[in-house]
């Protein structure tokens, strides 16, 4: 019988925090073979991050992992950085939830796809850079060599969560880790990478190991499934067997978290509470050497209603410019065309002239921890919006 490629034993992880410590994970158990993928399945807060990210010493300053974690047979916990730098990012790797976070925002992102190759592949500068694009072409992002050239901040969020697959993938790892890996994709993208992954699974005989709440997501995917809440895992079997027969309650409650189809709903004849006509963003690339930039059409002459207490989806791949309309409705972002909110015409509004407006027109950005001000407690963040309308 093989032995397994990851085998995790009686993983505890706590942070030190007052007045008591906080236990994140309790007693965590799991064995990965060559080519397999494990689903560790939870909601938010359970425990599923924590693991991984403690398997790989890769936890807060102020947390401390116990037990075992072995990578094809060598003890990692207890490692210090620079001997557990000869198995991160060549023989386990990790996809991280949050692109924009892990991306360094000073770096293009070939130069952030090369760098792994040219630590452990041992390749050359330009050969480095040939397979960074090859790499983005690989996962699915167009025109792979201009955005080679491109900063994390000049893709869409779905395209980021793209880089950090390729960044991954980059040196053919043994177990890949992928935590919330299509959270930022819409659902056609989000087969096409988990259909990438599987392929990459079978040619490379790479283990993974997804982290999901979503349940029903790894039906098609997973061989094995491991339910956590609380910090421990509640359920753990064959994804056959816990589909077809799940024992714990809570199980049953991820199953059938698939919110129902909404019935069709008829037309309201108010008055548009928001309106675009003709709505359309272009920005300006930049050139080079005895080269002019050219224009990007983000956004081409769209038009839209929204009325009071009708929801409106607006629906694409990624780059598509879904965001970019949306920041554009907002005047977050220049456009040309009409726009209105509340029958008052919102193009001849200056900043000042906006603020009050703010109240009443609202995003959720897509990525939270490029959002939040990391100097700012959770109550002063909440707070500012209360203080300043």
């Amino acid at each position: 019988m093989a032995a397994p490629v990851l085998a995790i034993q009686n993983l505890n992880v706590r942070f030190a925090a007052r007045p008591h410590d906080i236990v994140a994970v309790r007693d965590f158990n799991m064995r990965v073979m060559p080519g397999e993928t494990v689903a560790i399945v939870g909601e938010s807060g359970s425990g599923k991050s924590q693991a991984m990210l403690a398997a790989l010493g890769l936890l807060a300053s102020n947390g401390r992992a116990t037990g075992s974690v072995k990578l094809e047979g060598q003890e990692l916990l207890g490692l210090n950085p620079a001997a557990l730098n000869q198995w991160r990012g060549k023989r386990v790797t990790m996809i991280f939830q949050e692109p924009m976070s892990a991306l360094d925002p000073l770096f293009r992102i070939g130069a952030q796809i090369a760098a792994p190759l040219r630590a452990h592949a041992g390749m050359g500068a330009r050969a480095a850079r040939a397979r960074a694009v090859e790499l983005l072409a690989e996962v699915w992002i167009a025109e792979p060599a201009r955005r080679a050239r491109s900063y994390p901040h000049q893709l869409s969020g779905g395209q980021r969560q793209r880089v950090m697959i390729a960044m991954a993938i980059a040196c053919k790892p043994t177990v890949l880790i992928a935590d919330e890996p299509t959270t930022a994709l819409d659902a056609a993208s989000q087969l096409q990478i988990l259909n990438l992954l599987q392929e990459l699974k079978t040619r490379l005989g790479m283990a993974v190991v997804f982290i999901t709440h979503d349940l029903g997501l790894m039906r098609r995917f997973a061989d094995h499934v491991l339910v956590m809440r609380g910090g421990e895992v509640i359920e753990s079997g064959s994804a056959q067997d816990v589909f077809a027969n799940p024992q714990a309650a809570y199980t049953h409650l991820l199953l059938d978290a698939t919110p129902p189809a909404r019935a069709q709903g008829t037309v309201s004849e108010a008055a548009p509470l928001l309106e675009a006509r003709g709505l359309s963003v272009t920005y300006q690339l930049p050139g080079g050497f005895l080269r002019r930039g050219r224009p990007l059409h983000a956004v081409s002459d769209a038009s839209l209603q929204v009325r009071r207490g009708e929801t409106l989806g607006i629906l694409g791949d990624s780059g598509s410019g879904k965001t970019t309309l949306g920041r554009a409705l907002l005047k977050l972002a220049p456009f040309t065309g009409a726009l209105s909110f509340k029958g008052r015409d919102l193009t001849l509004l200056g900043r000042a002239e906006m603020r009050p407006l703010r109240q009443s027109m609202q995003i959720v950005f897509q990525d939270p921890y490029g959002s939040l001000s990391p100097r700012m407690s959770v109550a002063a963040i909440v707070a500012e919006g209360l203080r300043v309308h």
